[in-house]
């Protein structure tokens, strides 16, 4: 019987994201499908093509993947993307791909690292849905 994966993408290659990267990839039931960041030199950028993983500096593409996507983890800091992501998963029609807010992530981060408390937030002008 084979194992069940879940596809990950992750927007934001910094001080959030990485740390969720170097972690995933190690892990044989996700698959890491894409990471998106403006920066194209950043930790999450250059991890990515280490490990031939797709990059893009622009997070929408993302949307049009539809269920080669099962979960989207938007770290990037950048308070307008997700709304501009849920505009353009809508859009394409996706209605498969669940997207993670920070908050979500850090919780994550934080209890892989067995920590007594939650890892500080790198965004916290980065609120809700948007």
């Amino acid at each position: 019987m084979s194992q069940e994966t879940v596809r990950v993408a992750v927007v934001g290659g910094g001080r959030t994201g990485t740390p969720l990267l170097e972690r995933f990839i190690d892990v044989p039931y996700i698959d890491v499908v894409g990471v998106a960041d403006v920066d194209p030199d950043s930790p999450g950028a250059a991890m990515a093509r280490s490990n031939g993983i797709f990059f893009t500096t622009d997070a929408l593409v993302f949307a049009a993947k539809g269920d080669e996507i099962d979960l989207l983890i938007e770290v990037s800091g950048d308070t307008s993307l997700k709304r501009q992501l849920k505009d353009a998963f809508i859009q394409e029609g996706n209605r498969h791909t669940i997207i993670l807010h920070d908050l979500v992530a850090r919780l994550m981060i934080s209890l892989v690292e067995d920590s007594d408390t939650l890892i500080p937030s790198m965004h916290p002008e980065d609120n809700g849905i948007g």
